[in-house]
């Protein structure tokens, strides 16, 4: 299927940035990849032409999401990893929701990451909803869940991660739910978004000192241009142990450009 809104100019801009990131790093090059949310639309018209543009554009590396990978029967995962290893890219970690962390949820989404290649299971979302604020104790019962999940995700060769929204940053009476979740070692990779973490007030240097050799990838987004690069980035690949960058936000149409663009930041 042809998705015109791809034009061959902006094909060729994206293609262009990830490159020249790639060669401005000095020392040891960290691949590029990708986060699924920022293109679900294309890949909902065309996944395999999606998955083939994104690694002609440069990037190493799809992060597939729950709501994707987790509807996947093991013969679709074993079509998706073929096409990732016709194309060279990879697959190094998923985003799941708690059912993907306990009984035949965590064994399908062990059984599908194993699969894609993936060796995170990142939790991608604490406990609570939009309308009830979760407490200290609420913070404490979702992070023992993850820990009893964390022998199986070991056993299976994988690390356990969890990637933050702005809440976590946010201090409950004085303590803030990322404090909870970064003193459980069960957490063994972080995926540090940035601009929730500036939003919620946090510093992401910080956190990075706070967790050494736990930040697998940081989510390349920036805050009201509040993002100090030169200190996060040093810290993020010496200190935090960075694996991989990931860029989340494009407008997720078509990969257009628009505004607040995550390759643009990077």
């Amino acid at each position: 299927m042809k998705m015109p809104s791809l034009s061959r100019r902006r094909f060729m801009f994206l293609s262009a940035a990830a490159s020249l990131a790639l060669k401005a790093q000095k020392g040891k090059r960290i691949p590029i990849g990708l986060q699924q949310t920022a293109v679900n639309r294309s890949l909902r018209l065309d996944f395999n032409a999606t998955i083939r543009a994104i690694a002609a554009m440069g990037y190493e590396v799809i992060e597939f999401s729950a709501n994707t990978f987790m509807t996947w029967t093991p013969a679709k995962a074993k079509e998706v990893r073929s096409l990732l290893d016709d194309i060279h890219l990879r697959c190094r970690s998923t985003h799941n929701e708690i059912v993907s962390f306990s009984g035949d949820g965590l064994s399908k989404a062990i059984e599908l990451n194993q699969i894609l290649g993936s060796d995170t299971l990142v939790s991608v979302r604490g406990p609570g909803t939009p309308e009830v604020r979760p407490t200290l104790d609420d913070w404490k019962r979702f992070s023992g869940q993850l820990s009893a999940a964390s022998d199986r995700i070991r056993a299976a060769g994988m690390t356990l991660g969890f990637h933050n929204h702005a809440t976590e940053f946010e201090a409950i009476e004085t303590t803030r739910p990322i404090d909870i979740l970064a003193a459980n070692k069960d957490i063994a990779s972080f995926h540090l978004n940035v601009a929730l973490c500036l939003k919620a007030g946090g510093d992401p240097s910080a956190f990075i000192y706070q967790c050494p050799g736990r930040i697998q990838t940081l989510l390349i987004q920036d805050y009201m241009g509040k993002a100090n690069w030169k200190q996060i980035l040093p810290a993020a690949e010496s200190t935090g142990g960075l694996q991989f960058y990931t860029i989340e936000r494009t407008d997720g149409l078509y990969l257009l450009e628009g505004q607040d663009d995550d390759v643009l930041d990077f």
